[in-house]
């Protein structure tokens, strides 16, 4: 009989968004033919989607109340239930009683500020409490360890992928004409627009701007992404960049490999990123990228063939950076190799199996 996950995620497919695409990328490299995953997402329309062979999701339900109900009368329906795999603290004390409930192993995924900012004791001792907890990065593990009480060997990093679509090459020419973006050089940030993550760092980058035209008359910097915070953002790229910064809104991620292959410099000086998933995809098609000091960003830009990291309050070091990668041409894309999609599934893999290889819990009803 084939291992049996049930997985409560905040969003997964049909969603937007670097978790989403992490937590499809982890589920279809554990969907193997040996194992079966049901998602519960709180986010997400999967309907008219062909998910892969083995995963299967159900209707998202926001509410938390009605999220909960949902997810027990699932649990029931789904038994026996080897992994309950929880993609997001907040969701944790729930994932905590259904493993309880079904005598399952209990896995907990971290991914950056979820897990540095709420530092709660009944948060603290759900952690505490899980089989295993996996982080996207170094740092989150580092800052993990320093708060709860775990064995190190029951925290283990599991980076972000890169998909084998971002590779380096041309765009397509109708692509960048309807753009008409000029000359250049072309900045590029690829990020959600969203007030809870002003961190990403796009008004330090308007503010030096400025200094960068006076270097190169034709430079535009490129916004792809969209959110609650867009209208504040265009207002500040208006009044502290004019004319330079245009906003695309939301790209399609058929798109993406396109303007990652357009941009001459990708910029996203980002002070609390979990790991930064767009570095890698801007890496692999050939970009070097720029980001923040701060967070799992290290992980991401790991070397000078990738480019290079910086603190977004220092406006000289901002623009030196700036004006040195923009020097050094294209970015070897073979730094990104050890992300491919083979060696996260390869470590994915092993992971499950160490897990799974614990004893089961035993029950305590349903």
């Amino acid at each position: 009989m084939a291992s049996r996950i049930l997985a409560l995620v905040g969003d997964c497919y049909g969603a937007r968004g670097g978790i989403a695409r992490y937590n499809q990328d982890l589920f279809e490299s554990l969907a193997d033919g040996s194992v079966e995953i049901l998602i519960l997402p709180r986010l997400g329309d999967a309907a008219g989607l062909t998910l892969p062979r083995g995963i299967r999701q159900a209707t998202a339900i926001f509410n938390r109340l009605g999220f909960s109900i949902a997810a027990l009368v699932a649990a029931w329906r789904f038994r026996p239930v080897d992994v309950v795999f929880c993609g997001h603290v907040f969701m944790a004390p729930l994932a905590f009683v259904l493993s309880r409930l079904l005598g399952a192993r209990y896995w907990l995924q971290t991914h950056g500020t979820d897990v540095w900012n709420d530092q709660r004791s009944l948060t603290r001792r759900l952690i505490e409490a899980a089989d295993m907890v996996s982080t996207v990065s170094r740092e989150t593990r580092r800052i993990l360890l320093a708060w709860v009480n775990l064995p190190p060997d029951r925290v283990r990093v599991l980076p972000d992928t890169v998909q084998d679509v971002f590779t380096p090459g041309p765009p397509r020419p109708a692509f960048r004409d309807s753009l008409k973006l000029g000359p250049g050089p072309i900045l590029l940030t690829v990020a959600r627009l969203a007030a809870s993550e002003r961190y990403k760092g796009h008004e330090p980058v308007f503010a030096v701007l400025p200094a960068l035209r006076e270097k190169y008359p034709d430079l535009v910097h490129v916004v792809a992404g969209d959110g609650d915070d867009r209208a504040r953002l265009e207002a500040a790229a208006a009044r502290m960049a004019p004319g330079i910064v245009r906003f695309l809104g939301y790209v399609p991620d058929a798109d993406l490999p396109d303007l990652y292959r357009l941009a001459d410099l990708y910029v996203m000086p980002s002070t609390e990123e979990g790991f930064g998933i767009v570095y890698l995809e801007a890496a692999a098609c050939g970009l070097r990228v720029v980001g923040g000091r701060g967070g799992g960003t290290a992980d991401a830009i790991p070397d000078e063939r990738v480019g290079a990291i910086v603190d977004p309050a220092d406006r000289e070091a901002l623009v030196n950076t700036i004006v040195c990668l923009l020097g050094q041409g294209r970015a070897d894309s073979s730094a990104v190799e050890p992300y491919r999609r083979s060696h996260f599934a390869a470590a994915a893999r092993a992971l499950y199996a160490r897990l799974v290889a614990q004893p089961r819990r035993k029950k305590s009803g349903i």
